[in-house]
């Protein structure tokens, strides 16, 4: 259990940067 602790919320982090990522880079494109 103490490892997904660590590891999923570092996991989860990195997912929700990336979709930021992707959005941020599609309104670019729409403008």
């Amino acid at each position: 259990m103490r490892f997904y602790a660590i590891k999923l919320p570092k996991f989860l982090s990195g997912v929700v940067k990336a979709i930021a990522r992707l959005f941020t880079k599609q309104r670019t494109i729409g403008k």
